[in-house]
């Protein structure tokens, strides 16, 4: 007999990977409307980035676990420093972005040398946050090589966020 929560994580197995192999194909089956949409959204960021560029340069830090503080003027920096970096997207007083610091603290540590973790202030940073159409907080989105490969909305399991990292790892080292 299988037990509630084996049958828990497997959905939660399951929704992760449908999401993440959505998105993998939904960018692999691009149509000249998808490049035309893509042509608009490059030049859209590049305003985004010209204005970030105007926005007085604040040092990336980094917190005792091993995370990124991001900003709007450091945010690319952190992009194309390249490999697999998760940004958490957060705003003050809301309790599901206070309850996912544990979460990453925890994953900062464990994926310590392989996946770099930021984390981006929108009520201060809202450029960023705008850029990607973050709306929702907290929101996680993954970048594989300076390029944005997902994201999720909401507090997250640590479960899920592990299932979702080791997927981003394992492709990565079969598609270097």
């Amino acid at each position: 007999m299988i037990s509630m929560k084996s049958l828990m994580k497997c959905f939660l197995y399951c929704i992760c990977c449908l999401s993440l192999v959505t998105t993998i194909a939904c960018r692999r089956g691009q149509t000249n409307t998808d490049e035309a949409q893509l042509a608009a959204m490059e030049a859209r960021f590049a305003e985004f980035e010209a204005k970030a560029a105007e926005l007085p340069y604040i040092p990336m830090e980094t917190t005792d676990d091993g995370i990124l503080v991001l900003a709007d003027s450091n945010f690319m920096e952190a992009v194309h420093a390249g490999g697999i970096l998760v940004v958490d997207f957060w705003m003050d007083g809301c309790p599901p972005c206070e309850a996912m610091v544990p979460v990453v603290k925890e994953l900062a540590l464990h994926y310590k040398d392989q996946v770099s973790f930021g984390k981006l202030h929108a009520n201060s940073n809202g450029l960023t946050a705008e850029k990607y159409g973050v709306r929702v907080f907290p929101t996680l989105l993954f970048f594989v090589d300076a390029k944005p490969v997902g994201y999720l909305q909401g507090w997250q399991s640590p479960e899920r966020m592990h299932m979702v990292l080791d997927k981003l790892l394992r492709d990565r080292r079969a598609n270097p």
